[in-house]
Formats: structure tokens, C-alpha cells, sequence
């Protein structure tokens, strides 16, 4: 049956409230779960493609830093919601994907980096996707080689893949696929064919230009996909605003004959409903997904109490571990305004 699959096995955590999340992600799922149970939609499920995107960065990709060097990955619940939703809805015209653009906003710690590398990895060498061009994008070189070499540790610690692909200083190949680090400064920006493309932080985008430059070179392929992951920030009015915006705009159009639609972006965005539930522990998982497996309880307690005792590390915190946009007239809010809003 449909239902089968992680979509709606995390659907139906979600309901139960055995998974805490936003309200967008909730609304997300509540979507797609009822459009794939109905028969007139323009999209189906296949769990065939959905399982390959999971099974090769399971079985294929490995850690690459701490304890769980060289270990395989095992995927979290809502990690392969994610997968399922990008790589397993297709359209009934042509069988390619329903979805171009993936958007994952989540706090820091939540493993954002490895989900990046392992989807670039399944792109640049699993997709079936001749002469792919994939890569690594940020606004300045050395942030767009952090999820690179993520990816290019992952195969270097697989002994599958390392057999497979030749790593390189600056590029990573596969027979005529390609994978590269990429930011504004690069001196190739023209004449891109990009299959997949990994921006990171884009949180800290000033650089429309290179946005657009990467959004145009995805034309010519039939299934591309550009992934944004990223933690909130506080630059405002830039490239990550208007993501931020159209996925909201996105998620309230679903149940909106008159909203805004565009069936060709994944909005995903864990984050608190509200600025008072940051000192409520039932409430954290709704920003941090993987709370308690790549970010422990312990250090999200820690970090909350300093952020009770100075005022200075409330902005971040609320930034960072709850994914709140600050802004400049609500970043100094002290703790105890913060306790007055709430009541």
C-alpha cells in the first residue's frame, strides 16, 4: 500500500504526537499525504526511487569525523520524509520528479551537513544522470568546500565508492560526472549545466547574482535539483528572506484555492512556533529534529541556561538552536521580556 513508506510513517508520528514539529512542517505533510492518496493528482509515489536515494547513502555513504568514522549512516524518520518526498514523488506525465528545488531550514547540530553530502553524493553518482555537474555552492570558496569535503570524505571512507570515483584537489569525478566546490569569486560561473547544486548557509547570501546564476543553469537538464540547507541568520532582506517567504507562502497555499503555487519546491522548515517556547524543553524538537541523536539534550539544555543568564547569547541561541529570523528591533529582548510576552 502507499501508506507504506516514510511519508506517511512520519505523517502519522506526527498526528500521534509521537514527533514534535512546526506547524509548516505539519502542514507540509499534511499535504502531500493527502495528495498522494488522491487518484486525480498530477503525481504518484515510488517507493522504488524513494528507497534508492535512502538505500545508497545507507548503505554506501559513511561517516567521516569522530566516533562514527567509517560507520555506515543511518537515516532518522524525518531524514527519509525528506528523501521520500524529493526522490520518490513523480510526475504521472513523463515519470521524472515533481520536485527542483528542495528547501531545508533546521537548527545547527541537527546533521544538515551530512544529509547535503549524501544527496550530492546519490546525484553525482547514483541518479543515472549522464555528464552530471554537481556542486558545493557558497559565496565564498572555503565555505562551499565544507560540504564538498563532507561529501568527498564519505566516499574516501567507503570502500564501495572510493573505487568507483577519483578524488581530486579540487574536484571529485566519476567517469563524466563531475562535482565541485563553487562560489562567486570562481572564474567558471558561465556555461553551467548543473544537475545538482548543495547551497550552503545561505543564510549569509548577499549574493543574488550567484543565487540566479545557479537557478538559470538548470534548464537544460530533465530532473535537476537545487538544495538549500541552512540554519536561520540575520541578514535580512536578502537571498534567504525571499526563500524564506516563498516557502511560507508555498505552505499556506495548499489548502488555499486562491494561494500562491509552485508544485516544483520542497518547503521544509523546523523551527519554533513561537518565541516564548524556547524555554519549554517539549517544544525543542520543533527546530531540532535530531535531538538527542547528532545534537544531544544536554548541550541544548546548557546552551538555553546561558542564554537565561547573559542577555548577549539569548540572539544567538534563539537564532541558532530555535531557528527564529532575528531581527534588529527583537534581537536584545532580555529573557525576562521575552517571560512577559509569553503570558
Amino acid at each position: 500500500m502507499i501508506e507504506n513508506n516514510a511519508i506517511f510513517e512520519y505523517y502519522n508520528a506526527i498526528k500521534t504526537g509521537k514527533e514534535v514539529v512546526s506547524k509548516k512542517v505539519h502542514q507540509f505533510y499534511k499535504y502531500i499525504t493527502l495528495e498522494l492518496k488522491n487518484k486525480k493528482s498530477k503525481y504518484y509515489f515510488s517507493e522504488k526511487h524513494a528507497n534508492h536515494a535512502i538505500d545508497f547513502i545507507e548503505k554506501y555513504c559513511k561517516h567521516s569525523k569522530g566516533k562514527w568514522a567509517k560507520k555506515p549512516i543511518v537515516l532518522e524518520l524525518w531524514q527519509k520524509a525528506f528523501l521520500s518526498c524529493l526522490f520518490g514523488i513523480l510526475r504521472k506525465t513523463d515519470n521524472l520528479r515533481r520536485f527542483r528545488r528542495a528547501i531545508l531550514f533546521v537548527a545547527r547540530k541537527n546533521g544538515k551537513s551530512l544529509l547535503s553530502a549524501g544527496i550530492g553524493n546519490y546525484c553525482f553518482m547514483a541518479d543515472g544522470e549522464g555528464g552530471a555537474e554537481c556542486y558545493s555552492v557558497a559565496t565564498q570558496r572555503e565555505q562551499a568546500k565544507i560540504i564538498w569535503n563532507e561529501s568527498r570524505s564519505m566516499i574516501k571512507k567507503s570502500p564501495v565508492l572510493c573505487k568507483r570515483a577519483k578524488c581530486l584537489i579540487g574536484e571529485i569525478k566519476f567517469g563524466d560526472n563531475v562535482y565541485k566546490p563553487l562560489a562567486s569569486d570562481s572564474n567558471n560561473l558561465d556555461g553551467l549545466n548543473t544537475h545538482f547544486a548543495g547551497l550552503d548557509e545561505i543564510h549569509a547570501w548577499k549574493d543574488q547574482n550567484l543565487y540566479d546564476v545557479i537557478l538559470n543553469s538548470i534548464s537544460a537538464r530533465e530532473q535537476p535539483i537545487i538544495l538549500s540547507i541552512s540554519t536561520m541568520g540575520t541578514v535580512r532582506e536578502n537571498v534567504f528572506d525571499d526563500l524564506y517567504d516563498e516557502c511560507e507562502r508555498i505552505i499556506n497555499g495548499y489548502f488555499d484555492k486562491t494561494g500562491y503555487k509552485d508544485d516544483s519546491v520542497l518547503p521544509i522548515i523546523y523551527e519554533l512556533d513561537s518565541r516564548s517556547e524556547w524555554t519549554d524543553p517539549t517544544k525543542w524538537r520543533k527546530a531540532n529534529p535530531n535531538l538527542g541523536v547528532s545534537k544531544s539534550i544536554e548541550y541544548l539544555e546548557t546552551e538555553v541556561n546561558k542564554a537565561k543568564a547573559n542577555n548577549k547569547k539569548l540572539k544567538n541561541t534563539l537564532c541558532k538552536d530555535f531557528n527564529i529570523r532575528e531581527t534588529s528591533t527583537e534581537a536584545w529582548l532580555s529573557f525576562e521580556e521575552i517571560l512577559i510576552m509569553r503570558f
